[in-house]
């Protein structure tokens, strides 16, 4: 597929394909990565994006969370105990 730069102020951008949007899922935020090759164009993902699917499947397995994991959250003992 080839496209052509476009000047944008003192920048340049690039057009990309709707079919392209759609086929990777890309938004308005991109991440844009260079390498060796060239320019590497991904989606940008949201911040803990898949973590309840996991913890889901990960329960469901027989595995529990460890007690450093829960730390911060409030337990009848320091309901009762500590005084803030």
């Amino acid at each position: 597929m080839e496209t052509k730069l476009v000047k944008i102020g003192n920048s340049f951008g690039i057009r990309i394909p709707k079919s392209l949007i759609r086929q990777y899922d890309l938004s308005d935020h991109i991440e844009i990565n260079p390498t060796q090759n060239g320019i590497l164009i991904n989606a940008k993902k949201k911040a803990r994006a898949g973590w309840k699917e996991a913890l889901i499947s990960a329960v469901a397995a027989g595995h529990k969370p460890d007690d450093e994991m829960l730390e911060g959250f409030d337990d009848e003992l320091t309901k009762d105990e500590w005084q803030w």
